[in-house]
């Protein structure tokens, strides 16, 4: 499972390392999505193809195979993007001199399969017309719609958070259960503006009453920055959802959270998969994982 993590993220964390966030890329529609299928990614499938697919003109993704069945092929010496899907299995009882009490309680577990997908923009076509009935089959806009920026504000309205405003920095006080943000007016952008809400509001989601994601840590502490990792992420996913750039942390944040991704590489997935979490929480949506099924 490991080796698919370090697969999939290890040109994100060599991004972070410089201080840079690869994700941080203006989208509608809800981010990328298999074309063949029409499932939007989630967690860190999205960061990865975000990353990948920046000198793309589609979000469209897609296996060789199911390029084959939709009568186009991959152009010669193009790189595939490799994207993971999560999936349980049960381990059976094991055969031994007698049953014993643990096998008759067969375990479960969970392993993380990895899949080559490619870019709409890098195939060809096999049939007239293929590639540009692929495009027009799910597009962004009939996946999710284009939302403008006022639909954002309804979403702070309708996620009750208590945000208050006229505070000299933006921050969740977890005693009190509150959001206290500067006014919006003292922001060099609106998309800042909400981007740093929504920031916050990730930390709220992770409240008692809520995810119960949240854990009292000091700055500083590991804790402290995997819960500002989340958090930052599910800013991006939101900002993303919207159709407009999120404002990234510190280079320095940027950097300590890619020398603890690269020791742990599943800590990126942990943590996109709670900022996902956090981020459908606030929409009110449940975004299934991609599954791939081998040799489709």
């Amino acid at each position: 499972m490991q080796k698919v993590y370090a697969d999939v993220f290890e040109q994100i964390i060599t991004e972070m390392e410089q201080g840079r966030t690869p994700w941080v890329r203006p989208w509608t529609g809800g981010g990328p999505y298999n074309a063949a299928t029409g499932r939007r990614y989630s967690g860190g499938n999205v960061i990865a193809l975000i990353f990948a697919g920046a000198q793309y003109s589609t979000q469209g993704w897609l296996t060789w195979n199911q390029a084959i069945e939709a009568g186009c092929v991959v152009r010669k010496g193009e790189r595939s993007t490799t994207v993971f899907f999560m999936s349980k299995a049960v381990k059976k009882a094991t055969q031994g001199n007698g049953p014993s009490e643990a096998d008759n309680d067969p375990a479960s577990y969970f392993f993380a399969r990895g899949f080559r997908v490619f870019n709409l923009d890098q195939l060809d076509e096999l049939e007239p017309g293929a590639l540009a009935s692929l495009k027009a089959r799910h597009t962004p806009e009939t996946l999710n719609g284009f939302e403008a920026i006022e639909e954002a504000e309804e979403l702070v309205e309708r996620s009750g958070a208590d945000v208050k405003h006229g505070a000299s920095v933006a921050c969740y006080i977890p005693a009190l259960d509150a959001i206290r943000m500067p006014d919006p007016e003292t922001f060099t952008s609106r998309e800042g503006y909400y981007a740093t809400l929504f920031h916050e509001l990730a930390h709220w989601t992770g409240g008692e009453k809520r995810l119960k994601r949240i854990t009292p840590a000091r700055f500083g502490t590991a804790d402290y920055a995997f819960e500002e990792l989340v958090a930052e992420l599910a800013s991006a996913f939101l900002a993303g959802r919207f159709g407009f750039a999120q404002i990234s942390q510190s280079a320095a944040y940027l950097k300590g959270w890619a020398k603890a991704c690269r020791q742990h590489p599943e800590m990126l997935a942990k943590a996109a998969s709670l900022a996902q979490k956090a981020a459908d929480y606030l929409t009110g949506e449940q975004s299934a994982p991609v599954v791939v099924e081998a040799g489709k």
